[in-house]
């Protein structure tokens, strides 16, 4: 007679049975959420906050708020992963508006498209780490708006009414944060036309 532990096979849970267990607040479900999309929105953190630990911090208010809020989740509306890189990106917002931020408006800025697809399109040819290491160079203003338009897709309208600054000044901010990267590139690295 072969006896078989109840912990010889382990039970394996696919995404819609983590959020159905996450959204009957089982913490196995909880942890296995957190282990699969703490590190990438640890990344989406940390673009928006150089400190390690604040990061850090802001990923946990995060991940309070995905849990407190998982059962207003719409699949049909979008992804869980983009559900939930939505909060934290709104969680680091909510978190730098407490923060003084200097913004500083150029006069002659010139017209920017609300479409980001070439910077998209130029970021494809670094590696994150890459990224990262550009982006938090930056000042918290720059960095803000650049993350925001370039990396996430947001208009200037959307970043002015996400920071309560004008359109201008979201234009002045990437315009600047653009210019300071392209002084950090090197025409060996091929990264002229990276911004």
């Amino acid at each position: 007679m072969k006896i078989v532990s109840i912990f010889s096979k382990r039970q394996e849970y696919n995404l819609e049975q983590i959020i159905a267990g996450c959204q009957q607040q089982q913490e196995h479900c909880q942890r296995l959420l957190f282990n699969r999309c703490a590190p990438k929105l640890l990344t989406t953190c940390r673009r928006y906050e150089n400190h390690h630990l604040d990061a850090r911090d802001i990923m946990h208010d995060t991940f309070i708020t995905v849990f407190e809020k998982i059962h207003q989740y719409d699949p049909e509306k979008g992804s869980i992963d983009t559900w939930m890189n939505r909060i934290a990106i709104n969680t680091a917002l909510k978190n730098l508006r407490k923060k003084p931020m200097y913004w500083e408006d150029i006069d002659l800025v010139p017209d920017v498209p609300d479409e980001p697809e070439n910077d998209n399109n130029a970021l494809q040819d670094l590696s994150e780490e890459q990224i990262m290491a550009v982006i938090e160079e930056l000042p918290p203003g720059y960095r803000t708006v650049f993350n925001l338009f370039v990396i996430d897709g947001f208009s200037h309208q959307e970043i002015a009414d996400q920071l309560g600054i004008s359109t201008q000044t979201s234009k002045s901010q990437l315009f600047k944060a653009k210019a300071m990267l392209r002084s950090k590139f090197t025409p060996e690295k091929k990264m002229a036309n990276v911004i």
